[in-house]
């Protein structure tokens, strides 16, 4: 019941804070695409989705994920074993990714991919939880990863 009071708490407080974000500007976000010439039929794809306004935690969100995947998954990043993109999900031309995701805002997304099959996991839940906590986040991120690709 603890858990419930307490995520309610959370989910409330960053939709407020959400909400009530300034709007972002271009710079704040560099757009990575997902789409290769080479794109691999067995990958780890990484999204990072968010709204037009953005609050303190969806932008270290966002960071940290980079950071991770930079540090720890650079030469996965660069044969496209790791995709990694971050999509403005209020973009109409992002729209049926954000359909296929069935995400509305700001959300960590996981999607394995094997011989074309997908298999999307949220992990938004523990972006939420441990964003504003850099050292930590990377660390646990980088955990999840290495699990998820075994």
């Amino acid at each position: 019941m603890k858990q419930l009071i307490l995520i309610l708490t959370i989910a409330t407080g960053l939709f407020t804070s959400c909400k009530n974000s300034a709007p972002k500007t271009e710079n704040e976000t560099a757009k990575i695409e997902a789409t290769t010439s080479v794109t691999k039929q067995n990958r780890l794809e990484v999204y990072c989705f968010h709204g037009t306004r953005q609050c303190e935690t969806c932008k270290n969100m966002k960071v940290n994920t980079k950071t991770a995947l930079d540090k720890y998954f650079a030469s996965q990043l660069k044969d496209n074993t790791i995709v990694f993109s971050i999509v403005d999900v209020d973009d109409e031309k992002n729209e049926k990714l954000a359909e296929k995701f069935q995400a509305t805002g700001t959300a960590l997304m996981i999607n394995k991919v094997v011989n074309g099959k997908d298999s999307i996991v949220d992990w938004s839940d523990f972006a939420f939880e441990k964003a504003n906590n850099n050292e930590v986040f990377i660390s646990e991120l980088k955990t999840m990863i290495d699990s998820i690709l075994k």
